[in-house]
């Protein structure tokens, strides 16, 4: 099931009784407030309309980026999907990454979405009622701050989520408080971590903060890295950070609060999925083999491929040793003369995997 549709089809209702001045005005007021990028002592969404314009204009694209990131560690091979029956979202407001999480994983049976804004909850719950699912539909909503959650999900034995998702968050919060939230995260998460933010280089550095404080807390990169090592980027000579795009389609009133014309925007972000190591697997996780090669390791695109004639020119971040333990960023070439591996080259998107061989 696509719930991309659902979503909108939902939140056009929720806007049907509200005058399209007031939504445009709140997005110019919060789209201000957002490019600050600076801790906020009070909630940014102050105001129901400006719940209301948030959901419309963001949640769209949030749902399209965290679905991208949870599709790719479905994909990694360290985890499986249908291991996902509870999710648990810190700072998830009106609950676009359950909403993803729902459309990724078929499992999903429990849901609670943790946000400090009372209407950003009630406005969840409502457009969740209105989804079909009934994982989403049961969803707990519970009010609280950072440092004060209280996650109600999963099985009393579990002692936490399967799944924890911190989406667009990191950006409000300070240094401290960010890696409180990841704390949190990491101490209710029983299987994966999955954190997402704006793919802007301080998105990206936020990112990285996130993935080092977990790396030392019993954690492994599931994605997008295929390696456990420093970012191979920070080594380059020019500023470069990763960062990957989901293609996110607007709705009419999307269109008009935002003053766009196209019926489609790329919602660009920065994220990494983790879950436990080795040492710390539940069921339902399988950890690379010891002597797994780096060609066995997933090549990650890191860039969009350049489609030439008779070959592709790919920006790729691979493994750069057996072990695993560091990653090197370079560009690949693949020639028509290559057969079935032009052939994927020629399909492959940005943020894909593929094996170079």
């Amino acid at each position: 099931m696509d719930l991309s549709m659902t979503l909108r089809e939902a939140l056009e209702r929720e806007a049907s009784g509200t005058a399209l001045t007031q939504l445009t005005a709140a997005v110019e007021r919060l789209s201000t407030r957002y490019r600050a990028v600076a801790a906020a002592s009070d909630p940014i969404l102050a105001k129901p309309v400006d719940v209301l314009a948030y959901a419309h204009y963001r949640m769209p694209a949030t749902f399209g980026a965290v679905r991208a990131a949870l599709r790719a560690l479905a994909a990694s091979g360290t985890f499986e999907a249908g291991s996902v029956r509870s999710l648990a979202d810190l700072g998830g407001g009106t609950g676009a990454a359950a909403w993803a999480a729902a459309d990724v994983f078929d499992s999903l049976e429990e849901v609670s979405v943790l946000d400090q804004v009372p209407e950003a909850l009630d406005l969840g719950q409502r457009l969740a009622k209105a989804s079909g699912v009934s994982a989403l539909a049961r969803t707990v909503w519970q009010e609280g701050r950072v440092g004060s959650w209280n996650v109600s999900v999963g099985s009393p034995s579990a002692g936490g989520a399967d799944l924890v998702t911190v989406s667009y968050v990191l950006s409000e919060l300070t240094s401290e408080q960010a890696d409180k939230i990841v704390a949190e995260a990491a101490a209710a998460a029983t299987r994966a971590i999955v954190i997402v933010e704006p793919g802007t280089p301080d998105g990206y550095r936020r990112i990285l903060r996130a993935r080092d404080q977990l790396l030392a807390e019993t954690w492994q990169v599931a994605a997008p890295c295929p390696h456990q090592g420093e970012c191979p980027l920070l080594a380059k000579d020019e500023p470069d950070w990763c960062h990957f795009a989901a293609r996110v389609n607007r709705s009419s009133v999307h269109r008009q609060i935002k003053g766009g014309e196209l019926s489609h925007e790329d919602e660009k972000f920065s994220y990494v999925a983790m879950v436990r190591r080795p040492a710390h697997l539940a069921q339902g996780f399988a950890a690379p083999a010891a002597d797994a090669s780096a060609s066995e390791q997933p090549t990650r695109v890191i860039r969009h491929p350049r489609k030439n004639k008779g070959f592709v020119e790919l920006q790729v971040c691979e493994s750069s040793d057996a072990s695993n333990a560091s990653g090197q960023v370079r560009r690949a070439v693949v020639s028509k003369k290559q057969g079935a591996l032009y052939k994927q080259a020629r399909d492959i998107g940005w943020g894909d995997t593929i094996d170079l061989g």
